[in-house]
Formats: structure tokens, C-alpha cells, sequence
């Protein structure tokens, strides 16, 4: 079973920011102040599933930042 939970967070200087959690995992894209907002989202991915993002790694450099030149 899969639970979804809206959350509220409240920063030290009064922010209030709303955002979706599936299984205690923040959903992509779900931060709002607008509780609506949230409110609508949750619906769209009750209603349509929710849309993954893909992401592919193109290229990749490492680099010793420990060695001196």
C-alpha cells in the first residue's frame, strides 16, 4: 500500500511551504505555498499516476582536488 501525506513546514521566519510525500519520500515538483495548490496535485496524481522524471548522466569528469599542482 502506498501512502501519500501532504506536509506542512514552517521555517524560522514564518515561511509556511507545502509539499506531497510518497512513503516519506518528497515528491518532485509538489513545494508550494499554496496549500490549493498541493491540494491539486495530489489529486492530478491520485487520478493520472505520478510522472517520473528521467534523468541521464551525458558526461562525466573527476577530478583529484586533493592533488596539488
Amino acid at each position: 500500500m502506498t501512502k501519500y501525506e501532504i506536509v506542512k513546514e514552517t521555517s524560522f521566519t514564518g515561511t509556511i511551504l507545502y509539499s506531497i510525500e510518497k512513503d516519506g519520500n518528497y515528491v518532485l515538483n509538489s513545494c508550494s505555498q499554496d496549500l490549493f495548490k498541493v491540494e491539486e496535485y495530489l489529486k492530478n496524481i491520485l487520478q493520472n499516476g505520478e510522472k517520473e522524471k528521467i534523468k541521464e548522466i551525458i558526461k562525466t569528469i573527476e577530478l583529484d582536488e586533493d592533488k596539488t599542482n
